[in-house]
Order: structure tokens, then C-alpha cells, then sequence
């Protein structure tokens, strides 16, 4: 098997949180190697899915580089990209059944976002012999393209178990840690039908808190205009649809605003985790107020149950003291300085679709399985 490797002449991702690209690199073809190497090399890693050309996309980032310790790793894969090496579809499925994945090693975090999770896989990647993989784009992709290609679903869902054999290469003592975007959790029944003996945690948030923390913390505050900020949402729902079912489903001649996009996708997430819980998927379910409640005490929790909890808690007091996103637009400082969170919400409409919904009828429910401290 041959891979194509490129040399990076320009780095052109304009969004820090937008879903990773083949395109977000200026390439020039630079040769061939074998993909075994792909294997091999601790320094490559899957970056994307290619689904226009049927290509696995990989980045070799520089020795340096602690992708374990990253908030996103997407993100510090684009920054700290070297080269660029790309493998067929076909190849890739069939250079990762090389690999084995002992899920008895394997915590995969599901989540909404804006909830703990990050704190959570950051917590984890300070354990001795853990690899921590937060937020790898592949998954994000697999789950657009199991909404947008209904057709293809077992060539989907080897590509899924290629994916996390690929991310899983290096071998580890204690465990592996996967922490999706907030849609991966639409990938759950896959990743239970190939691994069931993951430890699944689910992190989550009352609605209010979570509507105004995501809009504070990716809505830009230029965009104050009426029309901006009608053309933003537009632009939102437009690929948000792919993501999230209930946004797929809603009448597309209604305008849905930064709540009610919102709303539907907590209402989505939340709705997700229900179904999984109801076909005997087991999940720990850990509530944002839990961390603000008592942090070490979640932690220690959270550790226990996937059966990781050190002798020596050091290096977990120093990360709860810290902010987990600290160094990414997303932190906490910049998400402070900003008020249109507020000024967004609207009660309203997040009420309406609350109401609308079968059987998840208040901003604070409380979902099956949820953490007791």
C-alpha cells in the first residue's frame, strides 16, 4: 500500500472551530510512502475524512507536539502540522485491520459541549500510560455522513472502526481516552456494536446555562446587526442540519434563531443519550453542576468508574485549579468578556420547544443514570 505525502505551502483555516479539512491546507505533492509508515511513525495521525476523493487524510506533527494534552486535538494537529499524507479509502480500512483496539482500554466521552468535557478528558490524560484523543475530526465527519448517506452505512461504519483503530495505534498501559464533538454521540450504538466493553461517560448541562455559554462562546459579537445576525443563523443551520436530527427535521420555511438552534440541539443530545441509555448502553451521566458542586469530588467519581483513580491525586488538584480550554478561543477568559450570550437568549423560545418535545419538558432534566455525590 502507497500513501501520497504533500508539502504544506499555506495554512488556511479561517475558523478555529470548524470542522477539520483537506482544504484547510495549501498542498504540493512532494512523493510516496509506504503506509505502513503511517503506522509506524508516532508523529501521524488521522486528521480527516475525504469524503470527495475517498481519502483518509493524516498530519505528521513536530516531536514536540503533546496531542494528549491538547483541549482540541484538531486543532493542534492544523497548528502544528509538518506535512500532509493522504491514503485511499479502501487502503485505510484495510491497513487498519493490522491494528487491534482491547476496549477493555477504552473510555470514550460523549457529551453536548460546553458541559465538563473537556475537563473531564483533561483529568484523564494525566493518568500514567493514558492516551488522550479530545475531539478528533474523523468521528465529527462520520457522523454528517451517516445523515447524508444513507446508503453507505456499512462502508460508514468500517471507516468508523478503521477511524478508531488508527487513533488508537500507539499502545497504551492504562487506557485511551476518545472524547468526540457534542454530535459523536449520534456514533454510539456503532461504537458499542465494535467495542462493548468501552466505559462510556456522558457529560451534561441544564439548558439556559448551556444556550448562553455556547453563544458567548461562538457567536462573534460583530455580528450585532438584525440581518448579520439572520444571515449567521442561516449560515449556522445550514450545516448544523447535517448534525443534528431535529434541525433536519424542522420546517425549513420557519426561521430557527441562535436559541431555538440551540435549543433543538440540546433537546437532540439530550434525546440521544436517552435512547442509547433505553438499548442497554451503559453510560455514566455526569451534570455540569456536579464540577461546580464539588470538582473533586466529580473527578474522583468519574475515575473510579472507569477504573483508572491514581494513588497520588496531585497532577488532578493541579488540573481542576486550571482552566481545561486555557490558550483557545473557547476559554474561559474570553468567553467572560463577552455578553451576548445574554443578550441572545431568548426564554421564550427555548420554552416553546421544551414543550414541543415528547417527554423532555424542563431546561433541568435529568437524565437516566446521572452521578450522585
Amino acid at each position: 500500500m502507497i500513501a501520497t505525502s504533500f508539502e504544506i505551502t499555506a495554512k488556511r483555516r479561517a475558523a478555529p472551530f470548524a470542522l477539520a479539512n483537506v482544504k484547510d491546507f495549501d498542498l504540493r505533492e512532494s512523493g510516496h510512502m509506504s503506509a505502513e509508515d503511517i503506522l509506524s511513525n508516532v508523529h501521524i495521525t488521522l486528521y480527516a475524512l475525504d469524503f470527495e476523493s475517498g481519502r483518509a487524510v493524516f498530519v505528521e506533527t513536530a516531536p514536540e507536539t503533546d496531542l494528549s494534552q491538547a483541549p482540541f486535538y484538531y486543532q493542534a494537529q492544523y497548528e502544528n502540522a509538518l506535512c500532509v499524507i493522504t491514503l485511499s479509502f479502501e487502503e485505510t480500512i484495510r491497513l487498519a485491520q493490522s491494528l487491534t483496539v482491547d476496549d477493555s482500554k477504552l473510555i470514550v466521552i460523549h457529551s453536548m459541549g460546553r458541559c465538563g468535557s473537556t475537563l473531564a478528558s483533561k483529568i484523564l490524560a494525566q493518568i500514567p500510560g493514558v492516551n488522550n484523543i479530545s475531539e478528533p475530526d474523523a468521528l465529527t465527519q462520520l457522523v454528517a455522513a451517516r445523515s447524508m448517506q444513507p446508503d453507505k452505512q456499512l462502508e460508514l461504519k468500517m471507516l468508523l472502526e478503521a477511524s478508531i483503530r488508527l487513533l488508537c495505534k500507539t499502545p497504551v498501559q492504562t487506557a485511551w481516552v476518545i472524547k468526540g464533538r457534542s454530535w459523536v454521540i449520534h456514533l454510539a450504538d456503532w461504537l458499542h456494536e465494535f467495542y462493548p466493553r468501552t466505559k462510556n461517560l456522558y457529560l451534561y448541562r441544564d439548558a439556559d446555562a448551556w444556550i448562553k455559554s455556547n453563544v458567548s462562546a461562538f457567536v462573534d459579537e460583530t455580528r450585532l446587526s438584525a440581518e448579520q445576525l439572520l444571515q449567521y443563523e442561516d449560515e449556522v443551520r445550514g450545516w448544523m442540519q447535517f448534525l443534528v436530527r431535529s434541525i433536519a427535521r424542522y420546517d425549513p420555511n420557519q426561521h430557527l434563531s441562535s436559541t431555538g438552534l440551540l435549543s433543538l440541539g440540546w433537546l437532540d443530545n439530550m434525546e440521544r443519550y436517552m435512547e442509547l441509555h433505553q438499548a442497554g448502553i451503559a453510560m455514566l451521566a455526569i451534570p455540569y453542576s456536579s464540577w461546580k458542586r464539588d470538582a473533586p469530588r466529580t473527578a474522583i467519581s468519574m475515575l473510579d468508574y472507569c477504573g483508572c483513580r491514581p494513588d497520588d491525586l496531585t497532577a488532578i488538584e493541579e488540573t481542576l485549579a486550571k482552566d481545561s480550554q486555557a490558550g483557545s478561543a473557547a476559554s474561559q477568559d474570553n468567553v467572560k468578556q463577552k455578553k451576548i450570550g445574554v443578550e441572545l437568549f431568548d426564554p421564550a423560545e427555548l420554552e416553546r420547544h421544551l414543550h414541543a418535545h415528547a417527554y423532555i419538558r424542563t431546561a433541568d432534566f435529568e437524565v437516566a443514570n446521572t452521578l450522585k455525590l
